[in-house]
């Protein structure tokens, strides 16, 4: 498709509309353009301009109001061809080093403070996914017993990642027999991505199996359960509050969707999963969001790097959100994530 072009006029009257109701939220309408932005043209000639913008669907109207507001196709365009990002500032820049430099901190504790930054600078909601599990490296497998039918699997993953899984056992095992299986499997698939234990478990432990315990006949019964990780393995999101806030969700229909959203974290993590492919600053505005909870919003995603695995971060908010400001802050704070990551 022929990608429209838009006149000198029109791009400068879309930028200022996009301006004007992304600090206000309300409907522009020509007087104030021609009051405030110190423009040429009449207000009659704003208003040709702005129905001409109407009508090629880079600006809407209430029905109630004169004035003009952004559609998806207005913001994308706005996005893409007219914005001028606005650099963090040194105290933001420094709020966001000084709050994970600390490198004694837990990797969840680093990935909270991270959404908690996002939520704070942007006033919008910050999210963070954690590290892709089935690429990640497994270190060491351990098994712990809780009960007489009941044990503990704990997998670490390379680079200080630790997943767990309780499973039921037909009788108590004794500690040599844990010692015994938890050395046998380290020996066998230590070193191999969950994705590839997954994958060639049995073929790798077959010869095992009458080991006298039963955990190695457990272990291959339950390998798709144990080795089984989505993509992402959980979301963490902070700033609630500032979203709700925003005068667009006033709407009862709209508050509903969004709580929704908020309510089911497998929602959330479906709606990002794919955001790093490939890894890259990515912004979706409105209805290019396939799911009809965030239609009404927009998010501001990037990779970062943890080890051999990676996660996303981000922010989301209404359409009318600050996007000069919102996409330099999830693109730096990306940045610093992996960097503190890397020094562990």
């Amino acid at each position: 498709m022929v990608s429209e072009v838009l006149t000198s006029r029109e791009i400068e009257i879309l930028e200022s509309i996009v301006r004007h109701f992304v600090l206000s939220g309300d409907p522009v309408g020509s007087r104030k353009l021609a009051k405030n932005d110190g423009y040429n043209y009449s207000a009659a000639t704003i208003r040709n301009v702005m129905a001409d913008l109407e009508e090629k669907g880079y600006l809407d109207h209430p029905h109630t109001s004169a004035g003009r507001i952004p559609t998806t196709k207005g913001y994308r365009h706005y996005v893409d061809k007219l914005i001028d990002l606005t650099k963090l500032s040194k105290p933001e820049q420094k709020l966001i080093i000084e709050n994970l430099s600390n490198k004694d901190d837990e990797v969840n504790n680093i990935l909270e403070k991270t959404s908690h930054l996002l939520a704070q600078i942007s006033n919008q909601l910050g999210v963070i996914l954690t590290p892709k599990l089935y690429k990640g490296v497994l270190e060491q497998i351990d098994i712990i017993s809780l009960s007489s039918n009941k044990v503990l699997i704990v997998l670490r993953i390379r680079n200080g990642i630790a997943k767990t899984i309780v499973l039921e056992v037909l009788h108590k095992i004794t500690t040599n027999q844990l010692d015994k299986v938890v050395s046998l499997l380290n020996e066998r698939i230590a070193g191999l991505t969950l994705e590839e234990i997954k994958n060639t478990f049995h073929k790798r432990v077959k010869d095992l199996i009458g080991e006298k315990s039963g955990l190695i006949r457990l272990f291959i019964d339950s390998a798709d359960k144990i080795f089984n990780f989505k993509k992402f393995s959980d979301v963490k999101y902070t700033g609630t509050r500032n979203i709700i806030n925003n005068p667009e969700f006033a709407n009862v229909k709209k508050f509903s969707a969004f709580v929704e959203l908020l309510e089911e974290k497998d929602i959330i993590i479906h709606l990002m999963e794919d955001r790093d492919n490939p890894p890259q600053l990515k912004i979706t505005i409105g209805n290019e969001n396939r799911e009809k909870f965030v239609q009404d919003c927009s998010l501001v995603t990037a990779p970062y790097k943890y080890g051999e695995v990676s996660g996303i971060l981000g922010v989301i908010g209404p359409t009318r959100m600050s996007y000069n400001k919102i996409i330099p802050l999830v693109d730096y704070t990306a940045k610093i994530v992996s960097k503190m990551f890397e020094k562990e």
